[in-house]
């Protein structure tokens, strides 16, 4: 017996219709009746609902995404700047390392093509950084702004569950204060008292109470967004320090980073308003209070907790000034040098330093310094 395919065998008979070829052109989509505002107010569990909505586990893990996309966008923007301010310093010193050698040997072919490659991967980095600095300060921006929104939007539901349940309390007032008038009346009667009662629901209150919140931070400049933001700040500090890593040059006042749109970091231009031109920006690495050299250093301008962030640039800035230690000791040994009066070492100057902060100290609670060196004594 042949065999038969299936599409043989299937020949001839009727094939069932799909569904939708018959269904298709007398399907209607279907419309959602209007919105109409709630006539009662919200229970207590509808109210305790509504507050878990901002702490919910997808609003804290968006929070964390938000977090980590901070941390990588940082990251990013220390490490791109890094790389191309490493080359260019590795392109100098090679540069003086070929005009020596050529006036002592004359010049070496390899010595020259390996410059011409350095110079082109200066040059590719001199293109690509700043395109890619933009891209990095305009992303950590728009995370800010959602972070910024997700912020609102909880405060948002505090607020709309705040005033649910004075919505809630006020009916049962006015609930209560109609009891003693008789009947209520039919059920329509009531209904339309409480809607006289100007119940706005939560759905009304939250869009209210957003779009005031989206408002406000409309109305702000980038430097009240952003120049005041622990996030940008630490953005920016750490920017500018891999940046400006060789030649310690201070980061301007926050007042000043949005007003030229001065995306490099670079602030190469004559700035004709400084009355001051500061070469390198002194920083002590020592603890003011341990005198010793900061691990984990924390910055604030506030006396708040919740002011303090984790200071990378400090960090950095401790561990060049190490590795510059470092390599001193190397070089004093080489040439037989004591190394006892490093000015890395926390001698006489820090104890004298911080006997006057002392004195400070106890001069700002109202106490005399001398006479309690007196007692002491």
């Amino acid at each position: 017996m042949p065999l038969i395919s299936g599409a043989q065998r299937n020949r001839g008979r009727p094939r069932p219709s799909s569904p939708s070829s018959h269904s298709q052109p007398n399907r209607r989509k279907a419309r959602l009746p209007d919105y109409e505002p709630p006539s009662f107010s919200l229970g207590n569990a509808s109210c305790r609902e509504l507050a878990a909505l901002a702490n919910s586990a997808d609003t804290r893990k968006y929070e964390e995404q938000l977090r980590q996309s901070i941390t990588l966008l940082t990251n990013n923007v220390r490490d791109i700047n890094d790389r191309y301010v490493k080359k260019k310093d590795e392109l100098d010193k090679l540069r003086k390392r070929q005009r020596g050698q050529s006036e002592e040997d004359g010049e070496d072919p390899e010595a020259k093509k390996r410059g011409r490659a350095e110079e082109a991967a200066v040059a590719r980095l001199r293109e690509a950084v700043p395109a890619l600095t933009a891209e990095c300060e305009s992303a950590i921006r728009n995370v800010i702004d959602l972070r910024v929104e997700l912020e609102d939007d909880r405060k948002a539901i505090q607020d709309t569950v705040h005033k649910a349940e004075l919505e809630s309390t006020n009916a049962a007032d006015e609930g209560r204060g109609s009891d003693g008038d008789g009947a209520k009346g039919e059920d329509d009667d009531f209904v339309m008292r409480n809607i006289r009662r100007g119940i706005l629901g939560p759905l009304r209150i939250l869009k209210n109470e957003r779009e005031k919140a989206a408002a406000d931070y409309a109305t702000r400049s980038l430097e009240e967004r952003y120049a005041v933001d622990n996030d940008y700040i630490g953005f920016k500090r750490l920017w500018w320090d891999a940046v400006h890593s060789v030649d310690g040059k201070p980061l301007p006042d926050a007042s000043r980073w949005f007003t030229n749109n001065n995306v490099g970091g670079d602030d190469s231009e004559d700035d004709e308003e400084a009355d001051l031109v500061i070469a390198e920006e002194h920083i002590s690495i020592y603890c003011p209070l341990s005198m010793v050299i900061m691990e984990e250093p924390y910055t604030s301008s506030d006396i708040s907790i919740k002011d303090l962030y984790d200071d990378q640039v400090m960090l950095r800035k401790i561990k060049r000034a190490q590795a510059e230690k470092e390599r001193d000791v190397e070089d004093d040994d080489e040439d037989g040098v004591d190394i006892e009066d490093s000015t890395l070492q926390p001698h006489s100057i820090k104890a004298e330093r911080a006997r006057d902060r002392g004195n400070q100290l106890l001069a700002g609670l109202g106490l005399n310094p001398e006479e309690e060196e007196e007692d002491a004594m």
